[in-house]
């Protein structure tokens, strides 16, 4: 999976845990069923990205593009971002220490000398960078991995020795820091800077234009996500001090119009953005927005309250889209927020951000969680609760946390969940990767962040679900909870086997019962008394209360139905008997072919401009014969009646 940019390109192992039978089914029946609700309710993975790929402090643009690429690939949705505003060069970074100008443009007090050429090589082992004259905790490692192979960055001269800390140069050195600047066969320097390894390249203009790759690669109904971005703020520490704190960022040195967050965001992601303007006008006028769609899109009922203002307009105070609204209407795919922003940046007003980036706060809600050392969340998850409507506190609106220390064994078994993230995801909160996995950066081996990601996936049993039998058999068309191997995870099933039914009261998410009377998937609808409605559920939290109402209910031993099929077309799972699948027609037999999102509206807009084009030029040709009619007016062309 790559495009023309080159940019977005991960493993080919990484793509295959997320986008390969049955595991992409899987996922993409799970955000199907979660399209009514809205985004703030989803509890997908988040992780960091200083601790996914950059441990070792090494900001290498190259390895960093491996490790991005990697993230997406596996499915994170959520990414916590450390942005370094670089005063030297008046660029956000994503090195924590400023870089030169250029190699003239370096402070008088900081002495720059030339490392050997690095190169990129296939070797096995990672090539050790010579340290700094500063004191290193440890020696630094490159280190890059590509498709099909370990590439590894190595110096091109093999006489360069490490220079170790204890060595006669190493106790000798100069006071004054110094920069060493490695040439690279492909790209600028890298440069060792303190105890960081930079590039110049490693920018947010570099993230967001992978990202937007990205978004082009996956564009399409059956691949399309939501990507949220949490941009913590910095001042990257000086170029002549590298290892102290940053200094207070003054007035003079703050970004000005033009290098501002939000037109670095929106320079690559203004198409996709979904942006707190929009978030404002929606909510006050909900009829001309978010009810503006057809019926089967509507807003799941009981997540936000709403009223009506003096001009009678339905509106809200705190809700938020659903993911059908803002991908498959509006084509909005990326958020991004403030995170935490340091002392030394309050130089700069991030008011002016305001109308594109979330304000701090907004797109995660700290949740405190204990848990016990198996995994299990002790307290602060939002279940049990036996209030079935949405409180303030059963409101778990982008809650997130993160889990204890995961273990290399733990992350390693694709298809045995991480017991704590699947305990998070089940209490309705985000499990936010804050450490890295298995002893590795994603770039290196990205299979214990799939490990990780997979962990959440709270609807489908592993290994589920299973291939229908036949085109015209019920066997494995049809979903049922199960306790026999994953507690409250789903499992295919016949459909004309006779079970209880799982029901929901619309106007509350969290208030499930088990129908009293059993029948075959067909009648299920006709067992719910009124006014609960036989359901599926649409999100973790959901699925846990139906787990806990049908443990607590006369037959807990048996499958329970949920309202979810394959009978009309293999492969795609629909809410009701009469669902009909979005991605096929169910007489359709090529499962793999996919619809476009924006593409297909881009092709209308191009093919409409070209004959436009195509009349304008003709016109313009039986113009140019009747030219001695025309006369100017005000600069326009005006045509007056032929003489």
């Amino acid at each position: 999976m790559s495009s023309n940019r080159d940019l977005y390109n991960p493993d080919q192992d990484a793509v295959n845990t997320r986008w390969i039978q049955p595991w992409s089914e899987a996922f993409r029946a799970q955000r199907d069923v979660g399209l009514r609700v809205p985004i703030d309710f989803h509890t997908l993975a988040a992780v960091s990205l200083a601790q996914a790929c950059f441990v070792n402090n090494q900001f290498e643009h190259n390895a960093f593009l491996k490790c991005f690429s990697n993230l997406l690939g596996v499915g994170f949705p959520r990414f916590e971002v450390d942005v370094y505003w670089d005063a030297l060069r008046s660029v956000w970074s994503l090195c924590p220490v400023e870089l030169p100008r250029d190699d003239d443009a370096v402070q008088d007090d900081v002495h720059v000398v030339s490392g050997p050429t690095v190169s990129v090589s296939t070797g096995t082992a990672n090539a050790r960078v010579p340290e700094t004259t500063a004191t290193m905790p440890q020696p630094l490692k490159m280190r890059q991995t590509e498709s099909h192979s370990s590439l590894t960055l190595s110096l091109s001269s093999s006489s360069a020795d490490p220079v170790s800390s204890n060595s006669p140069a190493a106790t000798s050195a100069p006071a004054q820091p110094t920069i060493v600047s490695y040439p690279t066969v492909n790209g600028p320097p890298l440069l060792q800077i303190g105890r960081y390894n930079c590039t110049s390249q490693m920018t947010l203009g570099l993230l967001t234009g992978l990202l937007e790759d990205f978004l082009q690669e996956t564009a399409t109904t059956t691949g399309a996500t939501i990507t949220f971005l949490n941009l913590n703020i910095h001042a990257a520490a000086s170029l002549s001090d590298p290892d102290q704190p940053a200094s207070q960022l003054t007035q003079d040195r703050a970004p000005q119009s033009g290098d501002r967050l939000s037109d670095i965001v929106t320079g690559n992601l203004s198409s996709v953005l979904y942006t707190p303007a929009t978030l404002q006008d929606q909510r006050a006028d909900l009829n001309s927005s978010w009810y503006d769609v057809e019926w089967d899109n509507i807003p799941a009922r009981g997540y936000y309250p709403s009223s009506k203002n003096s001009e009678g307009n339905i509106i809200t105070e705190s809700g938020w889209p659903t993911e059908a609204l803002m991908e498959f209407q509006e084509f909005k795919r990326v958020i991004v927020g403030f995170g935490a922003i340091d002392e030394q940046m309050t130089a700069y007003d991030i008011s002016g951000d305001l109308a594109d980036i979330f304000p701090p706060g907004t797109i995660t809600q700290e949740r405190q969680i204990s848990f016990a050392t198996s995994g299990q969340v002790i307290s602060g998850c939002y279940l049990p609760s036996a209030d079935g409507a949405i409180t303030p506190q059963t409101n778990s609106s982008f809650a997130r946390a993160p889990p204890p220390t995961i273990s290399a064994d733990q992350s390693s078994d694709l298809m045995t969940p991480i017991s704590s993230v699947s305990n998070l995801t089940r209490c309705g909160i985000i499990p936010f990767l804050n450490q890295s996995l298995g002893g590795t950066t994603a770039d290196e081996n990205a299979l214990p962040y799939a490990a990780y990601v997979r962990s959440t996936l709270w609807s489908w049993a592993p290994g589920q679900p299973l291939n229908a039998t036949r085109q015209s058999s019920t066997a494995n068309r049809c979903v049922v909870m199960t306790d026999s191997h994953y507690s409250g995870r789903w499992e295919v099933a016949d459909c004309a086997t006779r079970l209880h039914a799982a029901c929901q009261d619309p106007n509350e998410p969290y208030h499930w019962e088990v129908s009293t009377e059993s029948s075959d998937y067909a009648s299920a609808e006709t067992l719910c008394r009124s006014p609960l409605q036989f359901a599926v559920p649409h999100t973790a939290l959901e699925n846990a209360h139906l787990h806990a109402a049908w443990q607590n209910s006369r037959e807990p031993s048996e499958p329970l139905f949920i309202n979810l099929n394959q009978l009309g077309t293999a492969d795609c799972w629909v809410i009701g008997i009469n669902g009909t699948c979005p991605y096929l027609q169910s007489t359709d037999t090529n499962r793999t072919r996919i619809v476009v999102v924006p593409t297909i509206a881009a092709v209308i807009i191009f093919v409409c401009a070209a004959l436009t084009f195509f009349i304008k030029c003709a016109s313009n040709r039986r113009e140019d014969r009747r030219g001695r009619g025309r006369k100017m007016l005000d600069g326009w062309e005006y045509e007056g009646v032929p003489s």
